[in-house]
């Protein structure tokens, strides 16, 4: 089922990004650099590059970008490095 990806700038120095995966009441993170950052959107998720490029400029301008319909395999999200993170319920 696809989710949401919502990715901010966590620090200035050194650059920091942290991208959170929700699907339904679950939710992951992982923090980035900015070349994990781009290596993990253009390799990893499954977004069309223009789409990534779209991002990575509103996150450069905003520090913050949202992209919907984003489809992670909830079983491989560990081995990518994300941590589950706790519900809200």
């Amino acid at each position: 089922m696809p989710g949401n990806l919502h990715i901010f700038r966590l620090k200035s120095d050194p650059l920091q990004y942290q991208v959170n995966y929700n699907v339904g009441a679950n939710s992951w993170v992982q923090v980035f650099t900015p070349e994990g950052l781009d290596e993990f959107l253009h390799h990893s998720s499954g977004i069309a590059p223009d789409d990534v490029d779209a991002m990575m400029a509103e996150l450069r301008q905003a520090s913050r970008t949202t992209q919907g319909n984003v489809d992670l395999p909830e079983s491989h999200l560990g081995e990518m490095g994300f941590a589950e993170s706790p519900s809200d319920e």
